[in-house]
């Protein structure tokens, strides 16, 4: 039965003007939650520097570090990852694995903090993106990894092959007499740099297989292959981008190869902010109202910035508790381990019965005692633990001087925190005073009731961050949107593309738009 909210956002959606003025008054009050950027503080210094405010290799921060007496308590880390961890599967209230695999892929091609030796005394500072949301997963963040990337002279088409019918990306290694090696054109050579980076390389492959190594592909992000989110959306994006170029090409038989594939990236970067604004925030925020709004309309509010990607943003996406204990594969349950390094298997049983059964596999509900074991193990993964030793390391400010910074109420104690007595009765254990309490704790301790899918802190960071990095992409200014940028056809798919089904639907075997969605159909 479809829920009140959902009827009302039907109906809102059908009226135009009320849709607008319903949809910029929402995004208006995400965006001007906190001060707009630029950011005081960076990751430059402890202070305002000069190099902080304009060099955007530093990744920004909201507030600036706390130390001394403002500085939040840091409790034995082993007892504060006990928290985190999973005794029994805690499913959400209506999430399906789509959401995490998306969310994944989405935010790390824009939050990429750069790996440091973690000795490193200020480790963390700077971040690897081109701290906008540019599809960097698929064309790399360089000129010359996009270039190797592309099948050049091929009507604006990336590398891909055939397998069993269907496309997927190239793969990175090749089989030789003397064991596997990168496939010279993406190795590096005296005239230019690898596909990635050799810390980069080894950080990634120095623990996968020989068989596994077989099954890599060459994407734009050296973890392109590690888990499912990010092969499945890699290999759905690299087939819509191809078949848009081939759209444009058939359209423009006089444009030479770079006019094809800059004109379809330029459609894909905004096929995906569609996705974003009309899939993914929506079911963050419960809401199903169609956030597109006239191109232009942000520049003319305040918020309207240089984006700048900020730590906080980086730590709040660890979204791990989403991750069940196991998952519909498209051809039988396998468990939640195989979601790493699936290519093996995902060719196999096909990429659109491989999203349908993500869609039917319900995620987890984000909190404490919700991520599962192989996450959160100590030596292996340890998510939950590594990030709160970064926010440490970072010196973020409190949980309640963030609540503040957002407007919101300061919390007077953990049992209003979590509503939950035994929970509240380990933090106030753990940090003695709310006061006290570290952020990235605080944020997946917060209590909320269904149909929320996090707590009001959260929910807002994210929004505010995601509205005012995606609407000032620049592709979305009046002066850049039309057909120059996208061509007649391009801004054509464009209108038809609203939700990440509509892509599936276009170039998998899944045609079944009902089934093919974040909200779980159970």
């Amino acid at each position: 039965m479809p829920r009140i909210i959902d009827i009302i956002a039907a109906i809102v959606n059908r009226i135009e003007p009320l849709r607008l003025m319903a949809v910029k008054a929402g995004i208006s009050e995400y965006a001007e939650a906190c001060p707009p950027r630029p950011y005081s503080h960076s990751m430059h210094a402890n202070y305002v520097t000069w190099t902080g405010l304009v060099e955007r290799k530093f990744s920004g921060r909201h507030l600036p570090p706390a130390t001394g007496a403002k500085a939040p308590a840091e409790p034995d880390l082993d007892r504060l990852a006990a928290l985190f961890e999973r005794d029994e599967f805690i499913p959400s209230h209506d999430t399906s694995l789509m959401f995490p695999i998306f969310a994944q892929w989405f935010v790390d091609g824009f939050l990429r903090t750069k790996w440091e030796d973690p000795n490193e005394p200020r480790k963390f500072r700077e971040n690897e993106s081109n701290q906008e949301i540019d599809l960097n997963q698929l064309y790399g963040s360089s000129e010359t990894q996009t270039l190797m990337l592309r099948d050049l002279g091929n009507g604006g088409r990336l590398k891909s092959r055939i397998v069993d019918g269907e496309e997927w990306p190239v793969l990175l290694f090749e089989e030789r007499e003397d064991g596997i090696h990168l496939r010279d054109e993406f190795a590096k050579t005296d005239d230019r740099p690898g596909l990635y980076t050799d810390d980069n390389l080894h950080r990634i492959f120095s623990r996968w297989t020989d068989e596994q190594l077989k099954t890599a592909w060459a994407t734009g992000l050296e973890f392109g292959s590690a888990t499912l989110g990010q092969s499945a959306m890699n290999a759905l994006f690299l087939r819509e981008h191809n078949r848009v170029a081939g759209v444009i090409a058939k359209a423009h038989p006089d444009w030479e190869d770079d006019q094809v594939f800059e004109t379809t990236r330029n459609v894909m970067i905004v096929l995906l902010l569609n996705i974003v604004l009309g899939d993914y925030i929506p079911h963050i925020a419960t809401k199903r109202l169609n956030l597109a709004v006239p191109p232009g309309w942000a520049e003319e509010q305040p918020w309207y910035r240089t984006n700048r990607m900020a730590v906080e943003f980086a730590l709040l996406y660890r979204w791990h508790d989403l991750i069940p204990d196991e998952f519909d594969s498209g051809d039988g349950v396998k468990p939640a381990t195989a979601l790493t390094r699936p290519n093996g298997w995902l060719e196999g049983v096909g990429l659109g019965d491989a999203l349908l059964g993500a869609t039917r596999t319900r995620a987890g509900r984000i909190g404490l005692f919700n991520t599962a074991s192989f996450l959160n193990m100590k030596g292996g993964a340890d998510v939950k633990r590594l990030s709160i030793e970064m926010g440490r390391s970072t010196h973020l400010a409190s949980y309640n001087e963030y609540r503040k910074l957002y407007s919101l109420k300061p919390i007077k104690s953990f049992f209003e925190l979590t509503k939950d007595k035994q929970s509240a009765a380990e933090l106030q254990d753990l940090y003695g005073s709310i006061d006290k309490l570290e952020w990235f704790v605080g944020i997946f301790a917060e209590h909320y009731e269904k149909p929320q899918m996090m707590g009001d802190l959260l929910r807002i960071m994210v929004a505010h961050d995601a509205f005012t990095q995606a609407f000032t992409n620049p592709l979305l200014a009046k002066s850049v949107f039309g057909p120059a940028t996208f061509s007649e056809e391009g801004l054509n798919v464009i209108k038809q593309t609203q939700t990440l089904a509509d892509l599936i639907t276009r170039n998998t075997t899944a045609k079944d738009k009902r089934k093919l969605t974040m909200r779980h159909q159970g």
